[in-house]
């Protein structure tokens, strides 16, 4: 399956931004306002001159009423750093589309949004012996690279995103809203992963994706399943009684992961890998993660 964005879906999400929860430090002009001063379009404020200043922002009005000179101050509006981490480990190969499908096209379309927001736009694959990332990238152009790059994604490995989440904040990322597109599926929890992008000052968002049949057992009396990333197996005669307790479980493991998020104020949004990729972003993601 290719990654792609149509025209149409495209120009909507054009329309929407990231939405942030808080202020976060940025380095170069984009289209969000900045709690610092600096030099665009919008006057803030004044302060007196002093060696060193571009006087091409002198204030000579002031300076003829109150014999000093002043400097012009305006709002300065930065770049915001947004950063993906997506799942690439082999239990993400399961569904149909896959879910390492379903995360790439949510990727190409969150990380499009930004791209459009002139933000700065990183792209992190997780799982064991992966390479490397892409980014930062910024403008609309730098879709196709990323399209590219997200194409190139392979399924394979076992889940790594505590060890992933560690290294991308020992290597002093960006703070910025960080996504987390996986199917949480981590032998060792995907918890303390989150909680420590929370501690280092992150704001992580996390998408949740499942398969169509990870959600419902299939039709059949003897079933063999088969862990994907480290080939154990068990073999299971699917009654009804044990279907139930099957898909019970399955959704006891969604929604306590929406619980868990929803009780540390982490947005989180859950989808099946075959969902209308543009109604889920337009609409599933829109109230949460966007805005326009």
């Amino acid at each position: 399956m290719t990654t792609s964005l149509g025209p149409d879906f495209a120009r909507r999400l054009e329309r929407l931004a990231i939405r942030v929860r808080r202020a976060f430090a940025g380095r170069l002009q984009g289209e969000r306002r900045s709690t610092k001063r600096g030099v665009s379009i919008e006057f803030a404020d004044f302060r007196e001159y002093v060696a060193g200043d571009d006087p091409r922002h002198l204030d000579w009005n002031a300076a003829a009423r109150m014999d000093r000179l002043y400097l012009k101050l305006f709002v300065e509006e930065e770049d915001l750093s947004v950063h993906f981490l997506v799942d690439v480990s082999a239990s993400m190969d399961c569904g149909t589309p896959s879910k390492l499908d379903c995360a790439r096209q949510i990727t190409a379309a969150l990380a499009y949004v930004s791209l459009a927001s002139l933000d700065r736009v990183t792209v992190r694959p997780f799982a064991a012996g992966v390479g490397d990332a892409l980014g930062p990238e910024r403008g609309k152009a730098a879709i196709w690279k990323l399209l590219r790059f997200l194409d190139g994604l392979k399924p394979g490995g076992a889940g790594t995103l505590t060890a992933s989440v560690r290294e991308f904040v020992a290597q002093g990322a960006r703070r910025g809203p960080v996504f987390v597109v996986s199917d949480l599926l981590e032998p060792s929890g995907w918890e303390g992963a989150i909680a420590l992008l929370r501690s280092a000052g992150y704001q992580p968002m996390v998408i949740h994706v499942l398969s169509p049949e990870e959600l419902s057992p299939p039709d059949a009396d003897d079933v063999r399943f088969v862990d994907a990333e480290s080939g154990a197996e068990v073999e299971v005669s699917l009654t009804r009684s044990v279907a139930r307790a099957y898909a019970a479980r399955v959704e006891a493991f969604r929604s306590g992961a929406a619980s868990w998020c929803r009780r540390r104020d982490v947005p989180y949004a859950f989808t099946r890998s075959d969902a209308d990729l543009e109604e889920f972003v337009i609409r599933g993601l829109r109230t949460l993660f966007l805005q326009s």
